[in-house]
């Protein structure tokens, strides 16, 4: 019998081996080159193989009976659990049926896996996530989050090769239905608004801006901007509000609208300053919310900025007065460049005429929208750039009849140059990642010397152009220019030096002196607000811990450095503004690289009063671009297939994409980048045949 028992075993244990490099015992892997011990000799095992963290111990039914099982975490197959501890079932299932784990793993998938590889050489991260288990609520809320991030229609998910994509990465994806993403999504949005509310609590003042838009549906909604600096001294914005408005758009109403929205987020006594356009109903919804805070004595600032107006707005009422000076000339070239654009044949003649008289035609012409000044700048400005190209068409086309005359081309070339002064300060000023109020006392006064130097001009239609141009630009002076003054001031670069200089070149004599020395009086005064405040809640704080710790015995009262504390500090003693203002300004390489918000927070220990009313004053923007930018959104969310959406919905969506993004890695965009991206303006001047590709 013996004889008999020992081939057996020795001719399964072969079996065993010829099966791979290592061989499944039990729960166990025994390698090859191990071999076997002796008959009646305990085996020894080496890298087994775990399986227990594949699979999870559930309960489950098998012949009408509840017995245990183990359950895979990636395919969610099943095994009865038996009355032994053997795991070779698990191991078999791992290796060669679990469609999952093979993938996951790169086992036999027959494809090549590229890992990706961390700085330190090791993958360890990407193998944790690897063998992570899959699932489905997780794929779900990020399946919301791309719907709402990038504005796609709820039955995005129930587009056929959307479900076989992600089918394909993982076959335990499970198809949803429009109605349960609608549901995702609002759940994700709310998690967001909590995220923000967190964010706010943590804030002292808060600024506003504010806009109202009419949609496909011709229903007016408002859109109310929150911006502020966190505890990290980060400029943020978020859209805390996307209402519908009612109609009429009165003060009262729009007022009504914005402090409603204010209560149900609980900030309506941190409000700073409200950004509005130059509307009349504007005007009117400023002073109700001025006064509403007035009277709860929440009001900052003195009130002295509360309402600040758009100056984008302002300087775009001043570039229209000066566009209309050449409607003639712009009307043609906007004509002509239609013209062209209609004919491939008429783009290539174009073309031929263009390199026939040396013309490089790598530059595109460009067409206008008649409510964006900028893209008229930018038309106008690539038509005079082809000028002897349209003049050579125009005598070669006779139906070309939009040639504009040299009298006007001159007009033309004048309006375009001073007007890139312009395009520059809008540029700047649109800017909602970066403060904006230090920017604009040195910006403001190139545009104001260009409409000075063409209203002295010799030229009668410079001087004729630039005096509606100069009243309406000193109308909005006066009213903003106390914010700039003191923004520019706690820009450690510029300081008081950039306000004498700024207006030693726009004002005359007494009217300077003027200036300054009420520039510098609401500097102090608010700075000695700011004071005040900042030693109140100091001597708050120090009293409950005075209260905390009363049932402790003292020594303050025979403490010699406590009565130091606690002793005012003398008259002549030089407060943080004045050691600040006697300090050289701060040099800087690249200004367009410089932070003045992490400056403050580096020296915010060394003027405690002074850093908080700065990140106060650079949380103002200057323009209503944050808010104007989120009608595109709007306009892209309620297009004409999704135009039955609720205006709750609509508010939804639009907000949870700006919290999204604001939350996200992703690069933010300038106004300009989004603009050319949304509108194809340019229109390509077609090379001839013949002539080769330009390099």
């Amino acid at each position: 019998m013996s004889s008999n028992k020992e081939p057996d075993v020795m001719e399964t244990v072969d079996v065993d081996l010829d099966y791979e490099d290592n061989v499944e015992l039990d729960d166990g892997l025994l390698d090859k080159d191990d071999g076997v011990s002796p008959v009646g000799k305990k085996r020894k095992r080496k890298n087994a193989f775990d399986v227990h963290p594949h699979f999870v111990e559930v309960e489950g039914l098998y012949k009408g009976k509840m017995v245990k099982k183990h359950e895979c975490i990636h395919c969610k197959h099943t095994f009865v659990k038996g009355d032994t501890s053997t795991t070779s079932s698990l191991v078999r299932h791992l290796r060669n049926d679990c469609p999952v784990y093979k993938r996951l793993t790169g086992k036999k998938t027959g494809f090549i896996n590229f890992e990706p590889v961390a700085k330190d050489g090791e993958n360890s991260l990407f193998r944790t996530e690897t063998k992570r288990a899959y699932d489905q609520m997780k794929c779900r809320e990020m399946i919301a989050k791309l719907i709402i991030m990038h504005e796609l229609p709820f039955s995005f998910v129930e587009y056929h090769w959307f479900n076989q994509l992600l089918k394909y990465n993982n076959p335990l994806f499970q198809r949803v239905s429009r109605a349960t993403i609608r549901r995702d999504c609002i759940k994700v949005v709310e998690g967001e608004r909590e995220r923000i509310k967190k964010m706010l609590r943590k804030v002292n003042m808060i600024s506003l801006t504010s806009d109202c838009w009419t949609s496909n549906q011709t229903i007016g909604y408002m859109c109310l901007t929150a911006h502020f600096v966190d505890c990290d001294w980060k400029l943020n914005k978020c859209i805390i509000g996307f209402n519908e408005l009612a109609p009429p758009h009165s003060g009262e109403v729009i007022s009504d609208a914005i402090l409603e929205c204010l209560i149900k987020w609980g900030i309506q006594d941190k409000i700073g300053t409200i950004t509005l356009d130059n509307a009349s109903n504007n005007d009117r919804a400023a002073t109700i919310l001025m006064h509403n805070f007035q009277v709860k004595n929440k009001l900052h600032f003195q009130g002295l900025f509360f309402h600040i107006r758009c100056c984008a707005h302002i300087l775009n009422l001043v570039v229209q007065d000066g566009l209309g000076t050449i409607e003639s000339c712009t009307s043609k070239v906007r004509e002509g460049v239609k013209y062209l654009k209609k004919s491939t044949g008429r783009l290539k003649k174009f073309g031929e005429i263009a390199v026939s008289i040396g013309i490089d035609i790598r530059r595109s012409l460009c067409i206008d929208v008649k409510t964006r000044w900028n893209s008229t700048h930018r038309m106008l400005d690539s038509a005079i750039y082809y000028k002897r190209a349209f003049e050579g068409y125009a005598a070669r086309d006779s139906n070309y009849v939009w040639c504009p005359t040299n009298d006007e081309w001159t007009r033309a070339e004048k309006v375009c140059k001073l007007l890139a002064v312009f395009l520059k300060a809008t540029e700047m000023f649109s800017g909602s990642t970066y403060p904006t109020t230090n920017l604009f006392l040195t910006e403001i006064y190139k545009v104001k010397r260009e409409i000075s130097n063409a209203f002295m001009s010799y030229d009668s239609f410079l001087k004729e152009m630039s005096i509606p141009m100069y009243e309406k630009f000193d109308k909005y002076w006066g009213e903003i220019g106390v914010l700039m003054c003191i923004a520019s001031i706690l820009d450690p670069r510029y300081k008081k030096l950039s306000v004498e200089w700024t207006f030693d070149k726009l004002y005359v004599g007494d009217e300077c002196l003027k200036r300054v020395e009420d520039a510098e009086t609401k500097l102090e005064s608010l700075f000695k607000k700011y004071h005040n405040t900042f030693m109140a809640s100091k001597a708050s704080m120090s009293h409950s811990n005075i209260s905390t710790s009363s049932n402790e015995p003292t020594q303050d009262v025979d403490d010699f450095h406590a009565f130091l504390k606690r002793r005012p500090v003398e008259t002549g003693k030089k407060t943080e503004l004045e050691v600040y203002m006697d300090e050289p300004n701060d040099e800087c390489v690249d200004d367009s690289k410089y932070d003045v918000l992490k400056w403050w927070s580096q020296h915010c220990s060394k003027f405690p009063v002074l850093s908080r009313m700065a990140k106060d004053i650079f949380s103002i923007p200057i323009t209503t671009v944050a808010s104007e930018s989120a009608f595109s959104a709007g306009g892209r969310i309620l297009d004409d297939y999704r135009s039955s959406l609720s205006k709750d919905m609509v508010e939804l969506l639009v907000c949870g994409s700006d919290w999204l993004k604001s939350g996200s890695k992703a690069t933010i965009k300038t106004l300009k980048q989004c603009a050319d991206e949304e509108e194809n303006l340019e229109i390509e001047v077609l090379i001839p045949d013949g002539c080769g590709t330009s390099t």
